[in-house]
């Protein structure tokens, strides 16, 4: 008899690690945490699965409360305006704050805002998108850039011997061992073809395959990759907003 992987449990069990590591704090299912924070952080909101932790500097827990309470958390997280509404609303000029940008950071330019959203794909979501381009670039080739962290092939696309896009990812270890963190880059001289949909659902099928979870995060601005991921099966776990001064 076949037995049903139920991956809302391994789901639910990665929700809990991860933002038990990232706040040493237990939070349930539908719950919100607001704690008051320290040092230079202004305010960082971490959702994940149904459960929202918040820390703040005292003066605007009241604040955050009220604002929590009228708003659609995980619908906010995902607007790259979202910052700019939160500072409005604690009393500060969002023009003295920048977002961390997806692509070049530039030099002498302080990014105090990080604000990033968190997929999870499984067997049962992934919607593979097919093709016979991908070229499985592995270690010991000597094209092969990857250190030991991470999976031994590479899922790539090469124009007459150079990579344009590769796809690939690093298993984890400890409580998230059943995880894989996946990644995807694409010349940028070469971003619309679809390049980077291919590789990334070669090494998602990878991953799923092992009846693993593949983990997928980006920057909230930025809008092709959020599109890959939701292509792909993605389903949108929650995110980060993180803001210092």
């Amino acid at each position: 008899m076949k037995t049903t992987r139920n991956y809302s449990n391994e789901i639910e069990n990665f929700s809990v690690n991860s933002l038990y590591e990232r706040t040493n704090v237990s939070i349930p299912l539908g719950e919100t945490v607001i704690t008051q924070s320290k040092g230079n952080e202004i305010i960082r909101i971490i959702h994940n699965a149904g459960k929202t932790f918040v820390s703040t500097q005292q003066k605007h827990i009241l604040t955050i409360q009220e604002y929590l309470y009228a708003n659609d958390i995980i619908e906010k997280l995902c607007s790259p305006s979202f910052y700019c509404e939160i500072l409005d609303s604690l009393g500060y000029d969002p023009r003295e704050f920048l977002l961390e940008p997806s692509e070049e950071f530039l030099q002498d330019i302080q990014y105090n805002c990080v604000h990033m959203l968190d997929y999870v794909c499984t067997k049962d979501t992934f919607i593979p998108h097919t093709t016979d381009q991908i070229e499985r670039i592995c270690r010991g080739d000597e094209r092969f850039i990857l250190d030991d962290n991470f999976d031994s092939t590479m899922y790539c696309i090469t124009d007459k011997g150079r990579m344009i896009s590769c796809s690939y990812y690093k298993p984890n270890k400890g409580v998230f061992e059943n995880t894989c963190s996946m990644q995807v880059f694409s010349r940028p001289e070469h971003r619309g073809n679809g390049y980077g949909k291919m590789t990334a659902s070669a090494a998602t099928q990878a991953v799923v395959s092992k009846n693993r979870l593949a983990l997928w995060a980006c920057q909230v601005e930025n809008i092709p990759s959020r599109k890959i991921a939701e292509s792909l099966g993605y389903i949108l776990l929650g995110g980060e907003l993180r803001i210092v001064k």
